[in-house]
């Protein structure tokens, strides 16, 4: 009966040990705080996914009470993390790695009719700036960029709470990373930057009218595109097309209509 007795009896940790196990979970806390308050580039996320690991091992093995069970347990948990740990290594490398495959894809999963409709331009030599343009950077920026950037541009949309580093403050005049000419906010808006997702499957026509509309928000009175910064993103002021250069790009939803459909 004592043999039973033990076999199923539970282990009760220490107020000792449980006061050492939460003292820890705050230092990690902490930790995990100030890291947030650092940019650490790629290595954000790691860094975040290492601490919250050792947070939750030290519950698992204390408070849980697996350290003091049974060691086929033990191994099963741990066996468990570790094919989940393959399996997000295995995710992520592919999608760091992957390149950009839909439009090196595009020529064959569109029909050349239908890129070139969807190309034709809205405006002529958007890259120079109008009140058609700006109204319509007003429309898609609040449609495409407000839970980030903040309805009036400052950074501080509903989303900014959890990004670090924080959105763009587009009324401040200086901190631009990438500069504040038109065709270099139109250039990040199509290659992103840092965290900021790239909105290549924007029209050019669209991009533009965004980049106008955000140099609205901030001091006017920084520089502007010269013939060699319009050359840069392809562009020749000389014609109205802008020589036809540029990235070719369609609609999102016809994108996925096409290759739903296998074409």
């Amino acid at each position: 009966m004592s043999d039973q007795h033990q076999h199923h009896s539970h282990h009760i940790l220490s107020n000792s040990m449980a006061w050492r196990v939460f003292g820890a979970l705050i230092f990690l806390t902490v930790v995990t705080v100030a890291i947030a308050q650092v940019d650490l580039g790629v290595l954000n996320f790691a860094v975040a996914m290492l601490v919250a690991s050792v947070k939750a091992s030290l519950v698992c093995m204390f408070f849980m009470g697996l350290k003091y069970d049974h060691k086929e347990n033990t191994v099963i948990f741990s066996t468990s993390l570790i094919f989940m740990a393959i399996f997000m290594i295995l995710t992520f490398g592919d999608l760091l790695t992957r390149g950009d495959v839909y439009v090196k894809d595009m020529k064959k999963i569109i029909p050349d009719g239908a890129v070139a409709a969807s190309t034709k331009s809205k405006f002529e030599k958007a890259w120079v700036s109008n009140p058609e343009l700006v109204t319509a950077g007003k429309e898609l920026f609040a449609a495409q960029c407000v839970s980030c950037h903040g309805a009036g541009g400052g950074g501080d949309g509903v989303a900014a709470a959890g990004l670090n580093p924080k959105p763009r403050n587009f009324k401040a005049g200086d901190g631009w990373k990438a500069g504040r000419k038109p065709s270099q906010i139109y250039n990040t808006l199509t290659k992103g930057l840092n965290q900021m997702p790239a909105f290549g499957t924007l029209p050019p026509d669209d991009r533009w009218a965004l980049a106008h509309y955000v140099r609205t928000l901030g001091p006017h009175e920084s520089e502007k595109d010269g013939a060699e910064d319009l050359k840069k993103i392809g562009i020749d002021p000389t014609k109205a097309d802008g020589g036809g250069s540029g990235e070719k790009s369609i609609p999102v939803d016809l994108a996925i209509d096409q290759i739903t459909q296998g074409k």
